[in-house]
């Protein structure tokens, strides 16, 4: 029995992942690599992973990041895990970061209830916690999801993670979702992750390069097919909570404004950037979930060697 198991999806992952691995195994007892259907270029790494004594599950096709955790942490619970860990392949996590998120769950009261604990810090930057348990846990209402560490308890009660998202909002939801059933987020003391949120371009609005202290001003962009997911996924849940969390709905919508106007008049691609976004935002009233239509992908995905900006990124696939 392992009583803490890692998940790892991985999509056109890099030459890294392997240190990355050999680094989290240390805090673990069971590292299990999920393989999204990365393109056969990705098969001798892969091989590589499983030569240094890691399980690898491959799926034949791209499911989203979802699914890919689902299969991972559906085994490690068949296995008896008490708590899983999920990672993105891009994340790295200190020497002590297992070790802060249990003690996290071992001070914790059963009136607590808590179902999760994740890094107090990405990449340096501190989450704000909305309020205090009795043991002085900081409790936040959402995370990302690398660096989550999940009771069985909490999977089990709750369910795994929404596979209908695909990629984009998945952690989001299962967050929102736990919380209504009485479960709560913790961040791990003094933990700090590091890990890619994203490419960053020139920010120049109609053409005009701004400048901040000096230097030229940039932002974290995405390509136009996760603009998509970005856009429908978020439309689904404000209709999904609406009710229930009315306060989340208003403050996630001022949340997305910014980004999603900057990416479309800065560019790159400003027009499928829209389109994206119209689109997206289009499926997520009328609720039409899973991959990207594979017409709408090609309409989406700039040709080659058109001027970009930037450029794929594994913590980012073309999913």
């Amino acid at each position: 029995m392992s009583r803490i198991t890692a998940v790892v999806p991985t999509f056109n992952p890099d030459s890294t992942l392997i240190d990355r691995l050999d680094a989290l195994a240390a805090q673990v007892d069971a590292v299990i690599v999920v393989d999204d259907g990365s393109p056969a270029h990705s098969g001798a790494l892969l091989a590589e992973v499983e030569a240094h004594g890691y399980e690898v599950l491959r799926s034949s096709s791209n499911r989203g990041i979802a699914a890919a955790l689902n299969a991972g942490t559906e085994l490690a619970l068949a296995r008896g895990a008490r708590y899983v860990l999920t990672m993105d392949q891009d994340s790295t996590i200190p020497d002590d970061y297992v070790a802060a998120c249990l003690g996290a769950f071992e001070i914790a009261s059963p009136e607590t209830r808590l179902g999760v604990v994740c890094s107090d810090r990405i990449n340096g930057m501190p989450s704000i916690p909305e309020a205090w348990t009795a043991e002085g846990l900081g409790l936040v209402r959402e995370a990302i999801q690398s660096g989550f560490l999940i009771s069985a308890e909490c999977l089990r009660e709750c369910g795994l993670f929404d596979e209908e998202l695909f990629i984009d909002c998945v952690d989001t939801e299962f967050c929102l979702r736990i919380n209504m059933l009485g479960y709560r987020i913790a961040v791990g003391p003094g933990t700090d992750i590091r890990h890619s949120l994203g490419e960053r371009v020139p920010l120049r609005p109609c053409g005009i390069q701004l400048r901040r202290g000096g230097r030229a001003a940039s932002y974290e962009y995405h390509g136009p097919v996760r603009r998509y997911f970005i856009a429908r996924n978020n439309v689904d849940l404000y209709l999904r909570f609406a009710t229930v969390k009315p306060r989340w709905v208003l403050s996630a919508i001022k949340r997305e404004f910014s980004p999603t106007v900057t990416t479309i008049v800065s560019g790159p691609h400003g027009v499928r950037q829209l389109v994206a976004t119209l689109v997206g935002a289009t499926h997520g009233l009328i609720r039409k979930r899973g991959p990207i239509p594979p017409a709408l992908r090609a309409i989406l995905t700039p040709r080659r060697g058109a001027q970009s900006g930037a450029s794929p990124s594994p913590a980012n696939p073309p999913q």
